[in-house]
């Protein structure tokens, strides 16, 4: 019998849609036979002790996301202290989602339609100290393409959002992130909460 698994995601803003290929990575790397279904997505409006205590979406996972911005991860991660729900997985980037989808230069080629474009890409080990990974993101998508100007610039940086949502989809394996120690926490919180014994 298929396991299945039915998980939704609360997010802080709707760019955060790259998020979904990396938790699906992330599931499959918990348990590979395992058939995760469309996830809900939803925007988070108040607190995450708000969030969660007014709303139970009935799914087996909630993945609650909150950027760093900043802040230690310890210090986020207290948001989440007194949540006494065991379907609940913090996923706190350090800074920003985007610096989880900086490291892979192919695919950021991909995303910005120019396949063939060599970019250089921050080493991992740099992921979580990039001030702005959102703007750098955005950059190396501008850089891979050209540098589009005049009417084609302007209709490329309308796209941004859709591209940073194909960099995460275009990227097959995310292992490299393992050693970042705000992805480590992440999955280690997976593999707690997870519902099948592995």
């Amino acid at each position: 019998m298929t396991r299945q698994l039915t998980w939704s995601i609360v997010a802080d803003g709707g760019t955060d849609r790259l998020l979904v290929p990396i938790i699906e990575w992330a599931i499959h790397r918990v348990d590979p036979q395992v058939e995760s279904l469309e996830p809900q997505f939803r925007k988070r409006r108040g607190s995450v002790k708000e969030v969660l205590g007014r709303q139970d979406s009935g799914d087996m996972l909630v993945f609650v996301h909150r950027d760093s911005e900043g802040l230690p991860l310890e210090g986020r991660l207290q948001e989440f202290e007194g949540v006494e729900r065991p379907d609940v997985v913090p996923v706190v980037p350090v800074q920003v989602s985007e610096a989880w989808i900086l490291f892979d230069a192919g695919a950021i080629a991909k995303a910005a339609g120019a396949p063939s474009a060599g970019i250089g890409v921050p080493r991992v080990a740099e992921l979580e100290s990039i001030a702005n990974p959102k703007q750098r993101l955005d950059e190396l998508l501008v850089a891979a393409a050209g540098n589009p100007s005049g009417r084609r610039g302007r209709t490329f940086k309308r796209s941004l959002v859709a591209r940073r949502v194909s960099v995460a989809e275009y990227i097959a394996d995310y292992s490299p992130l393992e050693n970042v120690p705000a992805f480590a926490a992440f999955q280690e919180a997976l593999a707690e909460r997870f519902p099948y014994a592995p």
